[in-house]
């Protein structure tokens, strides 16, 4: 089994919207069943697993208008600020979950995409792990991008605790030559259209283990050298 976390942060232009909250919940649903080729639905979230599964938010569509209006009631309390997300149902071992977050009233442009995943081995490559993290940032502009293995980043084993965690890969809005990273097991540019919007840096070829000790090394060179050429941003930056 191996435990996933995305991060994406970027600003968001547009104003803080119930559909686009949910729009952007159900885009990354549909990431994670290309990932695992699954086809799944997704629930509301609850205090308890019973709650949890009471009201079905994406039932392999778009929100219903129903459960649009429902979301607007619940999120009318704190508005513009959103802390918002759903979940498969799934069993612990197998759970995946999805995060919408706005909570910087300083600037509401300020957005956080937390996904999980949980899964086997099996399920996942470095290749998809690639496409994953390439169409979470495709449609946005000016974002930054990791993802993580089983608690690396939750077990302070990045470097910098205040600037975001490479992990296993991390996207950056920046061209990045293969010859400045030579720590890195792979360079990705990521195009739009035929102009390069950004880089992807890989750690690891395998699926990175966030409590290896030699990924951790590797994740960690990586962290230093970005910082080095002036890459690698505060999280009050994001």
């Amino acid at each position: 089994m191996i435990r996933i976390s995305a991060n994406a942060y970027y600003e968001d232009t547009r104003p803080p919207d119930v559909e686009l909250c949910l729009d952007e919940l159900f885009y990354i649903s549909r990431l994670i069943d290309s990932l695992l080729k699954t086809k799944k639905r997704w629930y509301e979230k609850g205090y308890s697993r019973k709650q949890a599964l009471e009201h079905i938010v994406f039932n392999h569509d778009k929100a219903d208008s129903d459960v649009v209006e429902r979301w607007r009631k619940q999120i009318k309390k704190d508005f513009p600020l959103i802390i918002e997300g759903v979940w498969d149902g799934e069993v612990e071992s197998r759970i995946c979950s999805i995060n919408y977050i706005k909570k910087h009233i300083e600037n509401l442009k300020k957005t956080n995409l937390d996904v999980s995943i949980t899964c086997n081995e099996e399920e996942i490559n470095e290749t998809k792990v690639v496409e994953f993290i390439t169409s979470l940032v495709c449609n946005k502009k000016h974002v930054y991008a990791s993802i993580n293995t089983n608690g690396y980043w939750n077990n302070s084993n990045n470097v910098f605790p205040d600037r975001i965690p490479v992990g296993w890969m991390i996207y950056i809005p920046a061209i990045i030559l293969v010859e400045l990273i030579p720590e890195a097991a792979r360079v990705v540019p990521v195009m739009d259209g035929e102009k390069q919007k950004g880089t992807i840096v890989v750690s690891t070829e395998g699926i990175f283990d966030g409590s290896n000790k030699e990924h951790i090394g590797r994740a960690n060179d990586i962290e230093i050298k970005l910082l080095d050429l002036g890459l690698l941003p505060l999280m009050t930056e994001l």
